[in-house]
Formats: C-alpha cells, structure tokens, sequence
C-alpha cells in the first residue's frame, strides 16, 4: 500500500506531463534531444557513437559521457532497460515516464530503509514523501538532470544492503549488492556515484572507529567494507566499456588536466589534474542560504511566476535568485514541518549511533556545499582527497542532506508515536510543554524575521536581484553594471516589495503547517486523535508544504513545442543548401553559447556545450578566444551565425535571417590541405601566436616536440579531397608531389585514432596545438583514419564476462533455493 501511495503521489504530481499533453524542455532536456539525429545516425552506420564530430571541432561522446548506444553485451543492464521502458509505456508513454520510474524505486527505496530504521510505516512513509519531493530532489526531472535521479534512485537500496552485510554476509545478498551498484553506475553521473561512495565510507569509518573505542565487535564493518569492495570491481567490470573510456579520456579533458597555464586565466588555481578552481566552485553554497532550506525565498529563490508592475502584471516566469551562486532554478528547501520533525527525531535519539553518524554526514556535507563562499573544508577535499577535484558545484552534495533529513523526520514521528504507546502521564505532559514552547519560539522567530528581513538585504542582493527579476530571467552576465545605473529607484522599491512579501509568506504559511502538524501530534498523544486521523493531517501537511514550493520552478510546456524549437530556422537551411565540408560558429550576445542544437540539424558546430570538454579545446577558448579569423582557418569555419551586425571586415554577410544573420568567413580554407613547413613551439606561444594572428596556415604549422622528419613544400600538383566522412572515420583522396604536410582540422586526440596510408599505419602529429597532421610519401593515396579505442573494446568483453558470471551465480543460488525447499517439503 505504501509503494502504491507513493506511485499514486507521483502521477497526481506530474499529472500535467503524465496525461496532460506536457512535457519539460528545459536546456539540459532540449541538450540531450540535440543528439538524436546524432544517435540515429551511429544507428544507420551500425556503429557504437564512440565519437562526436557535431561539437568542438569532434570530441569523444562515450568517453566524455555525452552519449551512448545501446550495450546488448551488458545482459543485466539490457533486461533493466526493457522494465524501465515497460513503466514507460505503463504511463502511456510520456517523454518523462522512464525518469518517473526512478523515482518510484527511489521512494520505496526511503520508504524500506527509514521503516528498517524506526520500525514504524507511518514515520517510513512520511519520509519517503518528503525525501521524493524535497525541491532539490524533485527538480531534477523539470530540468532534465534526469542522470541524478537514476543514480539516486539506488543509494537507499545499496545501503541498506551495506547494513545488512555488516549484521551476516551472505551470498545472495552480496550478488544482489552487485546488481544494484551496477544499475547505480548506468546512468554515469560520476559525481552522484562519488557521493554514494562518500555517504557509505563515511558509514563504514564512523561505525568502525565506534566499535574500536567502544571494545563493540568491529569485524562486521570491516566485513562490510571488504563486500563493499568486491561486490564494486564486479559492478564496475559490468559497466567497464563506459567507463574505461571515460578512464581513456579524464586525462585530456578539462577535468583531468590543468589549465595550460596559470597566467593563462588571471587568478585561477587549480589542483593537479583537476578542474580551475574558480570553475570548480562557481556553485557555492553561502552559508547564509543555509536558512532557504526553511525559507525558500530568502535568496530569492530562483525560477517562478512574477506577476507584478514590472511586467505592466502580466504573469512573466523569472528567476529572482540573488545569492552568489552563477544561478539556481530553486532553492534547497526541505521542508518547514519536515525540518522541524527532524530537529525532533535528532534530539530524541542523539543516542542512537545512525543519528550520529547523519549528524556527522550532513554537518561535513554542509561544510563542503560551501565551497569557495567558506572553503575550510572544501578546500582540503579539493587538493588532497582523490578524484573530488574533478567535480564542480559544491552545493550538489546537499543531495545527501535533502535524503537524510527526511529520514531524520521518521525518527522524529516514530519517537511521538513510541511516546503513545508507552502512555507515561508525566512525558506526555512534559513532551506537550515542550512542544507548545518549541513552537511558540518558532512563531516569534518568524515574526521577526518578517520584519527585519529587510536589514539582511545588502546592495549587491539588490544589484543581483536586479539583474535577475528585473532582467526577467537573463543570465546575470547580460546585465552589465551600467544597466544598475539606469534602474529607477522604484523598480528597486518593487523588487524589494516582492522578494519581502514572498519570504514573508513562506514563514506564515510554515509556521501555520508547523502548528497544524504538531497540533494534530498533541492531540494523538492526549488520545483524542486517532492513528488514521494523524496519517492524514501528517501527510497533507507535508504535501502541501513541498508541493507548493516544488510547482514553482515546474513549468511543463506542450509536447509539440519541441518539435517547433528543433525545426530548422531560416539561417540553418540557408546553409544547408551548402553540401561542401565546413564548420559554424554562432554569436549570441557577442558570446558563442553554450548550445548543441547545430546537432540536431547535422551542421558541425565548432563550438558546443560539455561539461567535460577538451583540456586541449578549452586552452583555445581561453588563450585565443574564439573571434579570431586564423582560428577560423584552422577550424574550418566557414559560417558565422551572429544576432549582431558585425562591421569588423573579417566576415561578409550573406544572408540576414529571421533570427540571426549568417557570415562568411573571407579567408576560409579547407578541411584539409597541405603545409609548406613545421615549426616546434611550446604550447603557449602556439596559442599565443594565434591570437596574434602571426602566421599563415598554409605556410607553417607548429608542434609541440620535434618528430625528426623531413617535409618538402606542396608543388601546384598536391590535392587532398574528402570522399568519405563518416562518425569513427574518414577517407581522403590525396595526391603528394614530396614528402607533403597534411594539416587537418580534426582535433587532435591520441587515443584510439589511427591513421592509415594505402592500408599502412602512419603516424597522427599534433599540429597548431589542437589539430592533427600526418605526413603522405610522393605520388596518389588513400589516406585513412579510423576511431577504434582500445578502453570499449576490451570493456565489452569484460562487461559481458561480468553479466555471465553473475547471471551464473544467481542460477547457481535460484537451483539450490528451490532444491534445499523441495528437500524440506519431502521431509
């Protein structure tokens, strides 16, 4: 019946989007719908989408995580996929009724673990509700981080194993702790996965030191951690082509290696094969948003309806959130009644050794949330805990906090429910006491708070929240500073009306829930309530408390919209009718954005979005900058996209479109054409000498070493022409007339690219920092490259070793099940 209810919660939720005709299309959804044709496209070719040539000049797209195929080798994981898919069509299909799944199996997996904990199914199913619908959580879906909520969905699972591991092993339960590491590693978002790890070497550390201090039997942590461990080699082999080349890839991208160099980026640090410092915390969680857990708008929030004079009170979605984050879509509320139940459910039973190891996880995850705002801690994990430098935004660990504290409320609802049934006269009385004091205490912190939440206002919440309500939803970043200048003094008296009115109404309205769920305890307690009755008012009250927080930032728009975002606008099929071989780059704002949708429509964006990018790419970015005509050359930009005019006589106008104007570069070159010499330079003076536009493409190229080889400048004979590009490889036609330099504008990435000449391998040269070269003998060839990384290969053999050595394993334990209850119904 729980699992039913919390089924039953998920779809009057998502109602809008279940049978509604909605759907989210936030950027991370609309990023990953870019790649469809991309996928659909590796299908044709019968290949595995090892590699992207859609964004960033080409990048890997397995090893970076940007996409995959389908893995039939991975027996496990394929029968998991067909269930989720199942639920999919359970749902009549939905766009996000696959990501629902995840969180079903997430709340029961609450649900399951706090019920283990308190014994109670009230207090269990309570906390699973909140846990499902803390803002945090739930938003995931809405913005289309549908990766956490699939890692997620398994961590209360998992430990709850880990837990059972340290009281008996046991075979069975040990293959079923693969099993579920295994699906927690599918979805391949790292840095929640380190966070499962985190919480459970966590676990394992306190309890072990406990023991030892304690003189308690220790043997069944260690017991646990060494399952733990096993039970994570075998999951990681299932899921070892993914991640073997994501393993391949961390040291070349931007979150394996370092900036190029520290002057390259003016007051940058970093940790040693690790990501910019300043990049790595761009989102901090300032330890004065500790209080949006309770009050959701003290920062501003984040995204929601403003209905108001500054939009002549037309309802206009903006996001008002002003702390020091780069942006946030909502705040981390938890819940007013849900936190104030786990101030109880901590306090009561501070005792219990599980309350205080979550007081010591969420009080360190807290401290690490802070980042750069207050790096006491996250410095030190940054620099010296391995693999934590490669993640940014601090403020994602909260995602352990948002899970615990409703587990913390069951305890809470348990302890008041255990004090019923008990029936001591004298607690009941004294716990009331306590109760109608705690709560009027509360009442009076909100009402100062209410109104002398203006003094916390500074002059940069002011300027922020400008640059975000006022700016009706822009990036900060397109609201300069002199745009405050120009802001009348009574648009700042509205934002601030609005801001003071919405924190105002978040503190009444949870002070009168907090009074409404304790109210209705009191009277359970004095007999004059009943258990059901309690169930209802506990479950409305937390229902209604997140869900009027969580439909802020939902903004489900209808199904058709997308496919009117992905038509092809006017300027793309402008350049479609173009069947040569060339590159785009677009300018919004005089910034190229962080935008895949080129993709979809089949045209190579020289720029892109990725979390991940090339080390290599992004010292470009960074060094050069990306409007620099020789830049063009090498990256076979042919095409400018621009919503501005741009006189600068480095481009020519060819088309003036409904949405943006298209360019051509004046001195385009090729994909692929021969260079008169080499040069060796170190790194920087290559990029440095592109900024400065010191060279010609076709004269010179640099590289980094010196490969001891002779190069004959190209006679008026030498040819190179494209006659085959495909996604893992390509085919030119060339004609030599020496020993001829072949630049190509393909990133250069040394691992799994081959190069073949007549059939014969030859060797890929580094050339201008971030392209390759390789050298053709006189007279006319086929010069090949093909993709072929050695990490996917040799992770599908190992994945599907894995599948068939745990499938074994549970037949094995299945037959012997049925045998051993065969024996005993004989007997």
């Amino acid at each position: 019946m729980a699992i039913g209810l919390l089924f039953l919660s998920l779809i009057v939720f998502f109602y809008p989007v279940i049978f509604g005709g909605k759907t989210f299309l936030g950027p991370d959804t609309l990023a990953s719908h870019s790649f469809d044709t991309f996928l659909a496209e590796a299908r044709s070719e019968g290949i595995f989408p090892l590699w992207n040539p859609y964004i960033f000049c080409g990048m890997p797209s397995y090893g970076s995580l940007t996409a995959g195929g389908e893995r039939g080798f991975d027996l496990t994981g394929y029968v998991f996929g067909k269930i989720v898919l199942a639920f999919h069509y359970l749902l009549f299909a939905p766009p996000v009724g696959w990501v629902l799944f995840y969180y079903l199996v997430f709340a029961g997996g609450v649900y399951v673990f706090t019920y283990r904990k308190v014994g109670d199914k009230l207090a269990a199913f309570v906390s699973a509700l909140a846990a499902t619908f803390s803002m945090y959580i739930i938003i995931w879906v809405m913005t289309g981080h549908n990766t956490k909520i699939s890692v997620m969905a398994f961590f209360p699972w998992v430990f709850l194993i880990v837990e059972n591991l340290r009281e008996r092993f046991d075979w069975r339960l040990f293959l079923v702790l693969v099993v579920g590491l295994h699906f927690t590693y599918l979805p391949s978002h790292v840095q929640m996965i380190f966070y499962v790890y985190l919480a459970l070497g966590i676990y394992l550390l306190f309890f072990l030191v406990r023991n030892l201090v304690k003189k308690e039997d220790w043997k069944g942590v260690v017991r646990a951690g060494v399952a733990l461990a096993a039970a994570s080699v075998i999951a990681f082999a299932m899921d070892s082509d993914k991640y073997l080349s994501v393993l391949e890839y961390n040291p070349y991208s931007i979150r394996g290696s370092g900036p190029i160099t520290e002057a390259a980026i003016p007051g940058s640090k970093s940790a040693s094969g690790g990501l910019d410092y300043n990049y790595a915390t761009s989102w901090s969680l300032s330890p004065g948003e500790v209080i949006s857990f309770v009050v959701p708008f003290w920062k501003g929030f984040g995204s929601h309806m403003y209905q108001g004079a500054l939009t002549q009170n037309v309802p206009t979605r903006v996001n008002s959130y002003f702390g020091p984050q780069t942006f946030t879509d909502g705040a981390q509320y938890i819940g007013f009644v849900v936190f104030a139940l786990a101030v109880v459910g901590f306090v009561r039973n501070r005792k219990d050794p599980f309350v205080q190891y979550i007081a010591i996880l969420m009080g360190f995850s807290l401290l690490v949330a802070f980042g750069k705002e207050f790096p006491l801690v996250y410095d030190l994990m940054y620099y010296y805990f391995p693999f934590f430098n490669k993640f940014r935004i601090p403020s994602m660990i909260l995602v352990l906090i948002q899970i615990f504290i409703p587990v913390l409320a069951g305890y809470g609802i348990a302890s008041f429910l255990k004090q019923r049934a008990e029936n001591k006269h004298g607690d009941i009385q004294k716990t009331k006491k306590m109760v109608i004091r705690s709560v009027a205490l509360v009442a009076l912190t909100c009402v100062i708070l209410s109104f002398s939440y203006e003094s916390f206002l500074s002059k940069q919440d002011m300027q922020n929240m400008a640059s975000s309500l006022y700016g009706l939803g822009l990036p900060k970043d397109r609201l300069i500073e002199q745009a405050f200048q120009q802001i009348p003094q009574e648009v700042f008296r509205l934002l601030k009306e609005h801001v003071v009115t919405m924190v105002t109404t978040d503190l009444y309205v949870g002070l009168a829930l907090l009074i409404v769920a304790f109210g209705a305890f009191l009277l359970y307690l004095e007999n004059r309530l009943s258990l059901n009755t309690l169930a209802g008012v506990l479950v409305i009250v937390v229902l209604v408390d997140l869900w009027r927080i969580d439909y802020k930032p939902m903004h489900p728009e209808d199904r058709q919209q997308q496919a009117t975002i992905f038509a092809a606008p006017d300027h793309v099929q402008f350049i479609q009718k173009d069947s040569s071989l060339f590159r785009v780059l677009q300018f919004v704002g005089g910034q190229p954005p962080y935008d895949n949708t080129l993709a979809y429509w089949k045209v190579q964006n020289a720029y892109g979005y990725q979390g991940a990018k090339m080390r290599s790419y992004q010292d470009v970015v960074e060094v050069v900058g990306l409007y620099n005509p020789l830049l063009w050359q090498l990256m076979n930009v042919k095409y400018i996209f621009n919503d501005q005019t741009d006189s600068s006589g480095a481009v020519s106008l060819v088309y003036s479109g409904r949405q943006a104007k298209v360019y051509t570069a004046r001195e385009f070159l090729p994909r692929a054409f021969f260079v008169n010499r080499y040069q060796v330079a170190t790194g920087l003076d290559i990029l440095n000498k592109i900024r400065s536009l010191e060279f010609e493409p076709q004269d010179v190229a640099y590289m980094l070493e010196d490969p001891k080889i002779e190069i004959a400048p190209p006679q008026p004979d030498a040819r190179a022409a494209y006659v085959r590009n495909g996604l893992h490889g390509f085919e030119l036609d060339v004609n030599a007339t020496g020993d001829n330099l072949l630049f190509l504008s393909e990133t250069y990435y040394p691992v799994g690219w081959k190069a073949f000449i007549d059939g014969k391998e030859t060797a890929i040269y580094r050339l201008n920092y971030l392209f390759r070269g390789v050298v053709v003998p006189p007279g006319r060839h086929k010069v090949e490259m093909q993709f072929e990384p050695r990490g996917f290969s040799l992770g599908k053999n190992l994945s599907l070793a894995a599948n068939v050595i745990v499938i074994v394993a549970f037949g094995y334990f299945g037959v012997d099940y049925f045998r051993i209850r065969k024996k005993n119904n004989t007997g």
